[in-house]
């Protein structure tokens, strides 16, 4: 007896607790064992683990007496040695060496008496131990006379399968799988069928499904048999009769298939007659006849038939002794060079053997040419091996098995193995026996052939549905790629060579290598997608019949190419030093990492794209080239598993992709409108001209024209836009232009809406009025604004501001409107704010952004302008970090760069001005109207009463033409308020400023100098007070941007000027008084008139500090006004009075005969007048 106890020193605690639970669990499934001598039995087993398949194990178990003294067992699972698998298969083999140990009695010459059951419920006590196995056995016997009908509780089923299997000789064998089954309710098996282990009969409580007569056939069985190579018994000749008897008995035995087939039933004796068959080979196999063709005789004694058309089974009469007639009926056939050997030897069974195999009647030498015969199969590796096998082998289709190549030979008909025996070959025709020698040197030629194309002898034991085999089988080797470019090429190249040269060439069905025809009629198709905005597109291609869409084929090849390094290939390739190499191919060039892979996996010019699982569709690489780039970079910017499509607003792409598919020669269908807009706008000229609206007081330079274009166009195909031309060039004309030309054309049925920053809206309203008179406007500012939300309807254009946008949300989102125009869009950069919360929900048909700077910090922005004017253009936030930003900011990737390029070019428009430098006239004013904050609108008005006051008594007393001083005075004090309530030195304006009056000019200034310096401006700022500039001054160290200055108090002149001349800085303070004349700063060009002043030829002498002989540059000057007060109304005055700046500020000049009374009215008036 072997105690379970001792054998866990063997094993880790873990692992044997584990092995005994797998054991009671059932999980042994095959278990052999084989005495090797002192005192060591080699087991080998198999366990099912967590694996589809069981895991297999070898084990060394050394025995000394009843101990054991050592344990050895490897396995295949990952942990390898002595695992719970092996203590599983251990215990089991344990178990029962105990089993056979205790049961050591002979076997009688009639069936044993089945083993004792358990005590039964009716024990009685008091009745020795042999009455009590009376009691005991007559329970047993009536079970059995009572049939082995089943509980209605019962489900489950115990069933039987016979089997026949055949060996690698040739020899037979009767076999019994033992099945535990559950039965539905109408009758039918579940899917759970598995093997039932009958050893465990012993050692556990007999599960219900097992009847009495069932523990006496398995008891029989694991007595009588062996184990099969496919698991369950290998039924013993002389107890097999006996078993078939009892287990047709039960009603649940079968044949091959307990599914398919019906329960075996007891049959009548049929009669058989001996005779010997002959098969292709001229061997010869002993076999029965019987009554019924489809009936099988099975090797056992005596005899016994099987019908599994009548599911019949019986005895067989026949005059072959039944031991004799078992044995051949079980022996492998007879070779034919042996029939002769074999009749005389066997001539001595006498009648016991009636009938002998013929002879052949004589024997021929034949010269055979052999025929290569190549069948690609699917192999597997048995459990245990592989490891360190070549990595194309396991790489690539481990998962269901190994593609491999079987070579063999056909002599006339006689098919041998490449690695067969090199005796002669031997076949039977009629009565001749053939011989014919290999032929050695043909049969190497087929070998080089097969190396030729990339396979290799194999050496590892593969099965490819037997035992495993080795030289027999080729196999492609090197990695995965590798080995699969071996077998594509094999499969498309070699094997219609093959057979042009006379092989016979077979492909299994589960082969992994089908290579379909090559493709023909190529076509890219637009369809409908999802939604109005979105269109699929697909690649159909015609193969055999069949159309196929190449894109998803395509997909996964992109990504798997996208995915190797460029720099992984080394950089002194010859192929990065070709001069007639050109880096610069278009939007279609692939790049250069990318071009070497696709040669490197396609060499012949032919690349392989899978299909489904195993077909695989050739395509010309010349062919698919144009087309890799882009569909890598349109793959690239997809959802994972979602199918191709392009945005309605992707015309970049989409114009992108005809001209990939034109250079291939593939035709594009569909979305034929998309399309022709796409081609306009990439097209210079594309874009239709429209005519200017005759209600603006403006002439156009052509590139505003241009825009105006452009504009238009984007509408008429429901587009918005980025107007992003540089500072100065003309968006707010541009803008205005295409709202009349809406308007004269009868679109204008809805208002248009402005957003602006708040110290832009004078501005507006003053370039409405100056260009676009004709339309109604509506200013929303101030308190008053809301009493006019319920008559937007009523204008053509209402104009409101950022900070009043979440305001006034409510009322603005209900209002729909024809067009929304974001002017210094780049207010609107950050998704979460409230103000673009509020952008993004109002309702408008068109959307247009103006902004000078598109992009200040970070990518972002840009997504923040095309979500607002585009919105399908960047898709999410999130997915354009992950396409673009991340790849163009962190890492350079030109080729992403270039895509996002492409992309947004339809839709944003940006011309600097350098590039429309010949359209600019020399020198071009523009009046920056500022609007004034609330607390400095107080602050003015407070001032302006006082001063108004004083003006008016001073004139009341001495006359309007002596009052001169104190109007100067007035005048001042407004124009500091002006500028920045910090000016003003009187201690009513001090109290406003530690309150917050602050100055809107100079915000305004701060946004336009980031902007202006970003564009590559080089600027004069001018300003008459020297304090103002000491104000700019700590304001430009905060934004880090770098200045000289020049006052009436700088000693050394000439540093600043050299400096600003040579480049060294960008910006330039200057007061008027110390830099007005006599300086040559031809390096600016752009000048800013801070507060502009009044005489206008001395702010022109300032201007012409850039703009004189020498410049060669456009040069642009700016005014900041402030609007709706004593500024605006003097810039008013001068265009009336053009010496009035003069006569004001001149104490000798004639001012009594320029200056009215009206004027000084007007000057004075209230700043909301």
């Amino acid at each position: 007896m072997i105690a379970l106890p001792s054998l866990r020193r063997f094993f880790e605690a873990g692992s044997f607790e584990r092995g005994q639970r797998y054991e009671r669990e059932g999980r042994v499934v095959t278990l052999n064992a084989v005495a090797r001598g002192k005192g060591i039995v080699s087991l080998t087993a198999s366990v099912r683990g967590s694996e589809r398949r069981p895991y297999e194990q070898d084990i060394d178990v050394t025995i000394k007496g009843d101990a054991v003294q050592r344990v050895d067992g490897e396995c295949n699972c990952p942990v390898g040695c002595n695992c719970k698998h092996v203590a599983a298969a251990v215990i089991a083999w344990a178990q029962r060496h105990d089993m056979a140990a205790g049961g050591a009695r002979q076997l009688p010459s009639h069936p044993p008496a089945d083993p004792a059951p358990s005590p039964p419920p009716g024990w009685a006590p008091g009745l020795s131990a042999p009455m009590q196995a009376l009691l005991s056995r007559l329970d047993e016997a009536a079970a059995r006379d009572g049939g082995d009908r089943y509980p209605e509780t019962v489900r489950k089923r115990l069933l039987y399968v016979l089997g026949l299997e055949e060996g690698t000789d040739g020899g037979r064998w009767l076999t019994l799988r033992v099945l535990s089954v559950s039965l539905r309710k109408d009758g039918g098996f579940a899917n759970d069928a598995k093997t039932y282990d009958g050893y465990h009969l012993d050692s556990k409580p007999t599960v219900k499904f097992v009847m009495p007569s069932d523990r006496a056939i398995l008891s029989v069985a694991m007595r009588t048999g062996s184990y099969s190579p496919s698991g369950g018994f290998a039924l013993n000749a002389e107890w097999g009769t006996w078993l078939v008897e009892r287990m047709l008995h039960t009603g649940r035995l079968y044949w091959s298939d307990f599914r398919t087939g019906r329960p075996l039933g007891a049959g009548p004796v049929r009669p058989g007659s001996p005779r010997w068959d002959h098969d292709a080979a001229g061997r010869q196999r002993f076999a029965i006849s019987l009554d019924a063709p489809s009936a099988i005789a099975l090797p056992t004694v005596p005899l016994l038939y099987l019908d599994p058309d009548s599911g019949e089974c019986g005895p067989i009469d026949t005059a072959v002794a039944p031991h004799v007639a078992s044995t051949l009926l079980g022996a492998p056939p007879l070779p034919p060079q042996e029939v002769a050997a074999f009749r005389a030897a066997a001539e001595r069974l006498g009648d016991r053997l009636p009938v002998l195999p013929d002879p052949p009647t004589r024997k021929e030498e034949r010269r055979v040419a052999p025929r290569p015969l190549l069948r690609l199969r699917l192999a597997q590796m048995p459990y245990g091996y592989g490891y360190g096998y070549g990595s194309g082998a396991r790489g690539w289709a481990m998962a269901d098995g190994i593609p491999v190549a079987e070579l063999a030979f056909d002599y006339a008909g006689t098919r041998v193995a490449s690695n067969g025996p090199a005796a002669p070959l031997q076949w039977l025709e009629g009565s001749v026996l053939v011989s014919a020698s290999r032929r050695p040197k043909d049969e190497a030629k087929a070998v080089r052939r097969l190396r030729e194309a990339g396979l290799v002898a194999n050496v590892m034991p593969l099965s490819v549905g037997g035992p495993p085999v080795q030289k027999a089988l080729f196999v492609a080797s090197g990695d995965a790629l590798e080995e699969r470019s071996v077998w594509l090429e094999l499969c498309h190249t070699v094997l219609p060579d093959l057979r042009a040269e006379g092989w016979g060439v077979e492909i299994d069905p589960d082969f992994p290598v089908q290579v379909l025809d090559a493709p023909t009629d190529w076509v890219f198709e637009i369809g409908d997608g999802t939604g109005i905005d979105w269109f699929g597109l697909s690649l159909g291609v015609e193969v055999g019949g069949e159309r196929i869409d190449l894109l998803p084929v395509l997909r996964s090849v992109i990504e798997a190419l996208g995915r190797f390094d460029p720099d992984a290939f080394a950089t002194d390739d010859p192929f990065f030093d070709d001069p007639d190499w050109d880096g610069d191919g278009g939007e279609a060039a692939l790049p250069r990492g990318l071009d070497t892979v696709l040669d490197m996996v396609a060499p012949d010019g032919v690349l392989f794209v899978p299909v489904d699982g195993t077909r695989f569709l050739p395509l010309e690489l010349d062919r698919l080239r144009p087309l890799i780039g882009v569909l890598m970079e349109l793959f690239g910017l997809q959802p994972d598993g979602a199918g191709l499509r392009i945005g309605r607003a992707h015309l970049g792409d989409l114009a992108a992709l005809e001209e990939a598919a034109g250079a291939a020669g593939i035709p594009l269908l569909g979305a034929d409108a998309v399309r022709r807009m796409a081609q306009a706008l990439r097209v210079s000229g594309g874009v239709p001209a429209m005519e200017v609206p005759e209600g603006l007081r403006a002439a156009l330079r052509p590139y505003q024209k241009a825009g105006l274009d452009w504009l238009q166009f984007l509408a008429a195909h429901g587009f918005g836009g980025v107007l992003a031309d540089d500072m100065g060039l003309g968006k707010t004309v541009q803008a205005l232009a295409h709202l009349l030309a809406e308007k004269e054309a009868g679109r204008l049925d809805r208002p248009c809406l402005l957003v602006a920053p708040t110290s832009v809206l004078g501005n507006w309203r003053a370039e409405v009025r100056r260009f676009a008179p004709g339309l109604r406007t509506l200013v929303l500012h101030g308190p008053q604004r809301k009493a006019a939300h319920g008559a937007l309807g009523d204008f053509d254009l209402v104009v409101t501001s950022y900070a009043l946008l979440p305001r006034d949300r409510r009322a603005l989102e209900a209002q729909p409107w024809h067009l929304a125009i974001f002017d210094e869009a780049q207010y609107l950069k950050n998704p979460a704010a409230q103000a673009t919360k509020a952008a993004l929900a109002l309702e408008a048909r068109q959307r247009l952004c103006l902004t000078g700077t598109p992009v200040e910090n970070n990518l972002d922005e840009l997504w923040s302008l095309c979500s607002i004017a585009v919105p399908p253009l960047l898709g999410d936030r999130n997915g354009f970090r992950r396409q673009f930003r991340t790849p163009i900011e962190k890492h350079g990737d030109a080729d992403r760069q270039r895509v996002l390029a492409r992309r947004v070019r339809p839709f944003l428009l940006r011309r600097t001005k350098e590039e429309v430098a010949s359209e600019l006239p020399a020198k071009t004013e523009i009046l920056e109207a500022v609007e004034p904050h609330a607390a400095q609108r107080d602050l003015y008005e407070t001032i302006r009463l006082a001063m108004d006051k004083r003006v008016r008594e001073e004139v009341a007393r001495k006359g309007l033409a002596r009052s001169h001083i104190t109007l100067l005075d007035a005048l001042l004090k407004l124009r500091q308020v002006c500028c920045d309530p910090r000016l003003v030195k009187l201690e009513s304006a001090r109290r406003r400023v530690a309150k917050g009056a602050a100055s809107a000019k100079l915000e305004r200034l701060l946004e336009m100098l980031p902007a202006l310096l970003e564009d590559g401006r080089r600027i004069l700022l001018f300003s008459q007070f020297t304090s103002m500039l000491d104000l700019i001054e700590p304001e430009l160290e905060r934004l880090a941007i770098p200045f000289v200055a020049l006052t009436g108090e700088t000693r050394d002149r000439e540093t600043p000027v050299r400096r600003f001349q040579a480049g060294e800085v960008p910006l330039f303070l200057i007061s008027l008084k110390a830099g007005g004349t006599g300086l040559n700063l031809t390096a600016a060009d752009t000048v800013i008139h801070y507060d502009p002043w009044w005489n206008p030829a001395v702010e022109a002498q300032a201007t012409d500090r850039a703009h004189r002989i020498g410049q060669d540059k456009p040069v642009f000057v700016y005014k900041l006004v402030t609007t709706g007060t004593v500024e605006e109304r003097l810039v008013q005055l001068q265009e009336r009075k053009r010496q009035l700046g003069e006569a004001v500020f001149d104490e000798a000049g004639g001012a009594e005969r320029l200056l009215t009374a009206e004027d000084v009215d007007f000057l004075l008036a209230p700043i909301d007048a």
